[in-house]
This record gives structure tokens, sequence and C-alpha cells, in this order.
């Protein structure tokens, strides 16, 4: 049985979900979902004869902070670009601290590498421009109720994550996700 926190899920669930799990999904756009505390009571009475799956409407940062679960993953598709720059390491801090030693985080960012040479080999007008546009735009200037506040590359994801020697890279490699071939999916394992 694995227990995972799916941080930011909205609709999607983490990817290779195994058989036996305890998920929380945790994110600020649920309207019906469960307090903390509830997540708590429900995961100290848990059994492991049938997969159980939660929805939390809170921010990522207070659930970390405050949760008494140690999870087996953490899993965090598309949120990590939305961290302010000054605030990644403590996110990093946080997902280490609420995760077992021989946990994995899983993480899916825009590869601004990437979004860069697309804006750079770009011709506006010609060859899908627009479609890409559509993709550069939203992703490297994403909505200002929403913004990308943090820069993502494959050796940013390993410089952060292990600056603190809190984790070891697993894998770091492009990937596409939700129809998109512009993202990098990183996983480390928590070595202390």
């Amino acid at each position: 049985m694995k227990n995972i926190l799916n941080i930011a899920a909205g609709k999607l669930k983490p990817i290779n979900l195994p058989d036996k799990y305890f998920l929380i999904n945790l994110d600020t756009m649920y309207y019906d979902s469960i307090n903390p505390e509830h997540v708590e009571t429900i995961y100290s009475l848990f059994k492991e004869d049938k997969p159980q799956e939660h929805f939390c409407n809170e921010s990522a940062f207070t659930f970390m902070e405050r949760t008494k679960i140690v999870f087996d993953e953490v899993v965090s598709y598309r949120f990590l670009e939305h961290v302010e720059k000054d605030k990644v390491s403590y996110f990093i801090y946080l997902m280490s601290s609420c995760l077992k030693i021989g946990g994995e985080v899983d993480i899916i960012v825009p590869d601004y590498k990437l979004l860069a040479q697309m804006l750079l080999d770009e011709v506006p007008g010609e060859n899908n421009w627009e479609a890409n546009d559509i993709i550069i735009t939203t992703e490297m200037v994403n909505h200002p109720s929403d913004p990308h506040a943090s820069i993502w590359t494959k050796d940013r994801l390993k410089y952060f994550f292990e600056l603190e020697g809190r984790f070891e890279t697993i894998s770091n490699e492009s990937y596409t996700y939700d129809g998109r071939d512009i993202y990098l999916r990183y996983k480390a394992k928590r070595i202390k």
C-alpha cells in the first residue's frame, strides 16, 4: 500500500497509480472536499483492503507545513512552475519533510529550454505558428491570476532538488503530458 500526496491535483490522478493506495488530492479549487484534520483522522483509521481517494481544499504550503502524515510519494504535475523563485527551496524542503526516507517525488514542469528554442525558431504566420504561439505564451507568461513564477530545465531541477542533499535524482527526461510534448518529468528519492 502506498500513501500518496497529489499536489495541485485538479482532476488528474498520479501516473501509474498502484492497486492499493491512500491518495490525498490537494487543490484549492475543490468545492466538495474534506479539511486537513479530517484527512489525518481518516488516514489513522485506514485499512489496506481497498484504495481510498480524498480531496482536500488547502494550500500546498499550509498542508505540508502542518500534516503529520508521512507519505511514500509526493506528486506535483504542472505546479512547481507556479511556485515563486524565492520559495522554491522551501517548497522542496516541505516535500521532503512530509516524505519518508526512500520515498519519491514525481514532478512534471514545462521545459523552458525547449520553449525558448521554439520561440527562437518561430516564423510568425508560418508552419503551425498560431498553435505553437498558444503553447509558448501560456507556458512562459501564464494568466496573471495564476502566473508561472519559476523557470525549469533539466539542469535546474537536478540542481534545486539535490542542493541540500535531501534528494537523489532517479530520472530527468523530456515528457509528453496532456497532449503536449513540451514538459520534463523529474523523479527523485529522498535520501536524508
